[in-house]
């Protein structure tokens, strides 16, 4: 555990400590300001009764208990509306979780993986329909070769991918998938209604618009029903 844990103050506990510091501050201020006038003069007699009054306030079993249920009240609420801090538990070295059924929960237990690569890793999932290699972890957002090269003995793959109906589905659909351009789902949609359906990924490769990196990476993806 790191030590700034031992010393993490909830927020309520923040607050209540202020309060009471400020309310300390406040009787040593008005009492030394009243111990010094003179209580000759009867304007200060008053002065000096009143703020005999307030310590009494201070000293009053039920005003201090009163004052103390309040701030525990007010701490209750602030504790519900910022839960208690826990430390984030990581993996240790030999510890691994599979990469297309992990939830962002076991996601964020990979050291130097937190919530916001977490959610990216999943979207990105989501979007490619699973993920056919590791390697595709570098196209995430954000994703360097040294954060990589950091996560990946933390991991494991089972390839299992969401196929892509090239020959039914609608241009927009096409364009969803991270490996589909707009141009390519529009070249595509053309060829489906002059020639009908696209046979095979053959007849993609003859196309100006899909390159041969672009092939290989659509090969998992593509269905021809």
């Amino acid at each position: 555990m790191n030590w700034k844990d031992y010393l993490y103050i909830q927020k309520g506990d923040k607050i209540a400590i202020i309060l009471l510091l400020i309310l300390i501050v406040l009787a040593g201020g008005v009492y030394s300001l009243t111990s010094t006038r003179n209580v000759s003069r009867s304007e200060d007699v008053g002065s000096d009764s009143a703020f005999q009054t307030f310590l009494a306030g201070l000293k009053d079993k039920d005003s201090i208990e009163a004052f103390t249920n309040n701030a525990k009240t007010y701490k209750d609420k602030l504790n519900r509306s910022y839960p208690k801090y826990i430390p984030q538990v990581k993996f240790k070295a030999g510890e691994t979780v599979e990469l297309n059924s992990s939830d962002t929960t076991a996601l964020k237990m990979i050291p130097g993986i937190g919530i916001g690569y977490a959610n990216r890793i999943v979207k990105y999932r989501n979007l490619l329909g699973g993920y056919a290699h590791i390697t595709q972890l570098k196209e995430v957002w954000g994703m360097d070769d040294d954060l990589y090269s950091k996560v990946i003995p933390y991991l494991t793959i089972t390839p299992k991918v969401r196929k892509v109906k090239i020959n039914s589905l609608t241009l927009e659909e096409l364009n969803k998938h991270p490996y589909i351009s707009y141009k390519q789902a529009k070249v595509i949609v053309d060829i489906r209604e002059r020639k009908g359906n696209i046979e095979s990924l053959n007849r993609l490769s003859l196309l100006d618009e899909f390159t041969d990196n672009d092939i290989k990476r659509l090969m998992p993806y593509l269905s021809f029903e």
